[in-house]
């Protein structure tokens, strides 16, 4: 059996399928975006960890008292990284379930559509 997709537009069933369809895709999109920000706030958490580690496995190379305002500044900066990274990081799963709650009360579901679609072109 052929079967051929058949997009009319001047069905208003179809439009109120499109605009769900493109509701959903938006919201997608967004968390694709909190997903990046997520992956961008792990990454700058990592730095701080990696640095503080060498100087850890470098500590017997060097005195202290000689180093101590390299250190100091190095572990404010530490610091502040570790604070964008996990804003960003709590940032990104507060959007996240924003936007799952935003899926829950739109009531939009793909199923539904699906089934909606594919009983207004039954032949």
């Amino acid at each position: 059996m052929d079967t051929e997709v058949r997009f009319n537009h001047s069905d208003g069933n179809d439009r109120h399928i499109t605009t769900r369809l493109a509701i959903i895709r938006t919201i997608e999109a967004e968390k694709r975006t909190h997903l990046a920000e997520l992956r961008t706030g792990i990454g700058i958490i990592t730095i701080p960890m990696s640095l503080l580690t060498i100087l850890i496995a470098t500590s017997q190379y060097y005195e202290l008292e000689s180093v101590l305002p390299f250190i100091l500044g190095l572990s404010a900066g530490i610091i502040i990284l570790l604070l964008v990274g996990g804003y960003l990081v709590f940032k990104a799963f507060k959007d996240m379930q924003g936007d799952h709650l935003l899926i829950k009360q739109s009531g939009i579901n793909v199923d539904d559509i699906v089934n909606d679609y594919c009983n207004n072109h039954e032949n």
